[in-house]
């Protein structure tokens, strides 16, 4: 379940992060469902913005990935504090000294998966971050998504009588893009088009914003329909998440 964080996906990610305040949006949300002091693992960390925002707001962090490439970033953002840790290690085999009081999940893993981790690792309250839109955000064509939605997981474990809330918002995360080549080369790398080469800045103009920036000429709104979804890992079925 590595997501293959390629250099311009980092490049692009680093961008869209450090352009707005997306990250510490998210953490307000998700720490006002954690308990006060706690150790938290976000599990799939990325390049760690998030981890960093919740820092603040939490005792500690953990900030796990397994791409290099992703905490080169994260480790670099991890410096001035020092209740965050990075931590290399496959979430499959990922066994802590003692269980996390919180974990989070935030677009990472799937519904069995997140289950399977939250039981072995965290002694309290998990907050799961979902898609809540239906199609590919970034394809010409519409796409839809075939799993890992907020409605997915939420059917998941009411089937399984596991209590838990969810709350439903948007936030602007949009893509600052330094020029129009830099547009197409965005839209070629997240397109799931049949035949995303063929991807022509005349096909995402009406898309773009421009903006008096000499750095970030161009700009690409996206409003984003998240889901949180918060319960508790003592609540997890036994023989759920094997």
């Amino acid at each position: 379940m590595m997501f293959r964080w390629e250099p311009d996906m980092v490049r692009f990610m680093k961008d869209a992060s450090e352009y707005g305040d997306y990250h510490a949006r998210l953490a307000a949300r998700i720490a006002a469902h954690l308990p006060a002091g706690a150790h938290v693992c976000d599990a799939g960390c990325g390049l760690g913005y998030l981890s960093r925002a919740l820092a603040p707001l939490c005792g500690r962090v953990t900030a796990l990935d397994i791409s290099e490439n992703a905490l080169a970033v994260a480790r670099a953002l991890a410096q001035p504090l020092p209740n965050m840790a990075v931590v290399r290690a496959d979430m499959e085999a990922f066994a802590p000294a003692e269980p996390f009081d919180a974990m989070v999940f935030c677009f990472f893993g799937r519904t069995e998966e997140i289950l399977r981790f939250a039981s072995r690792a965290c002694r309290g309250r998990v907050a799961v971050v979902k898609k809540n839109w239906a199609h590919h955000r970034f394809s010409l064509a519409k796409k839809p998504l075939r799993h890992s939605t907020l409605a997915e997981m939420e059917a998941f474990l009411a089937a399984r009588g596991v209590p838990f809330q969810s709350e439903r918002f948007t936030l602007e995360f949009g893509q600052p893009l330094r020029s129009e080549a830099d547009a197409v080369r965005f839209f070629r790398l997240y397109s799931r088009d049949e035949r995303p080469e063929d991807i022509a800045f005349a096909d995402i103009a009406p898309r773009l914003l421009r903006r008096d920036d000499p750095a970030f000429p161009l700009y690409l709104p996206e409003r984003k329909r998240l889901g949180l979804i918060v319960f508790d890992a003592a609540d997890i079925p036994k023989g759920t998440a094997r």
